[in-house]
């Protein structure tokens, strides 16, 4: 299994730059956007609010 993760301002800003990550680094996974998992990160100080991951 591998895991990839993104991080973003925003829960879709997370999602979007995951999506791109997947198309570009694993062309031939099976990506869905309704399995990824996202969740807080960091405190009030952080420019990244949220962290997406996939596993496949």
């Amino acid at each position: 299994m591998q895991k990839e993760t993104a991080f973003g301002k925003t829960k879709e800003e997370a999602i979007s730059k995951l999506s791109k990550t997947m198309m570009y680094k694993h062309p031939d996974a099976i990506f869905s956007r309704y399995n990824v998992e996202v969740s807080e990160y960091g405190d009030e100080k952080s420019e990244f609010k949220f962290i997406a991951e996939y596993t496949f």
